[in-house]
């Protein structure tokens, strides 16, 4: 009799100790573990605006050389020299400096460098271009073409300062068109002066003599 006891409260034993045993399982592993959470969401890569305008009306094309008629988007920006008229004694009344404004009104740092025009822009190829010369300075009294053969001078491309208290030529973004100043902006005056042969050739008269300029803004 007692041997029967013995093994019945072995067996009972044996039961509760598993039961206890899957208790614990279930209590460490399963349905009572704490757990906390966070999630970083919305997470977005966005592109900066790179643009520039001279004065308040011609804005630049993006990623495309302009090459059609002023006044259109996406088109030249209208001359800022326009004589006519002109001869030797009149000259220095009529052929006066005129100014380009350049502002940086995307939101991106950037650089700019001014190029004399290529192609139907380049200088005309005559007699009155060729005595004709052009000089460009900015707000800060930088030169960077100082009286230069229309036809047949060497018009290196220019890297621009901006008109920030330093001078730098890394331009802030946030411009405002027309406005050519400041860290932003600069303003570029153009002169146009005699050559040495102007008053002398009779050949000048009734040519005309056009060029473009080519502004290059570049993300930095």
């Amino acid at each position: 009799m007692e041997s029967r006891k013995s093994k019945r409260s072995l067996r009972v034993a044996l039961v509760l100790g598993a039961a206890v045993a899957g208790t614990a399982l279930v209590g460490w592993g399963g349905l009572a573990a704490w757990s906390a959470y966070t999630e970083n969401a919305g997470n977005s890569v966005a592109a900066g605006t790179l643009s520039h305008a001279q004065t308040l009306t011609c804005v630049s094309s993006l990623g495309t050389v302009p090459t059609s008629s002023s006044g259109v988007t996406g088109g030249w920006c209208n001359p800022v020299i326009t004589f006519t008229g002109v001869d030797p004694v009149n000259f220095s009344t009529v052929v006066l400096p005129e100014t380009i404004a350049v502002a940086n009104t995307g939101s991106l740092q950037s650089t700019f460098t001014m190029s004399m025009g290529t192609g139907s822009q380049a200088p005309t190829n005559n007699a009155l271009c060729t005595d004709l010369t052009l000089t460009i300075k900015d707000k800060n009294n930088t030169t960077y073409w100082n009286g230069i053969q229309l036809n047949g001078g060497t018009f290196t491309a220019a890297n621009l300062y901006n008109n920030a208290g330093t001078p730098s030529y890394t331009w802030t973004g946030g411009g405002t068109a027309g406005t050519g100043t400041g860290a932003t902006g600069d303003t570029f005056t153009l002169t146009v002066g005699m050559g040495t042969n102007f008053a002398t050739d009779p050949g000048d008269a009734g040519l005309s003599c056009s060029f473009g300029l080519f502004f290059t803004q570049t993300a930095a």
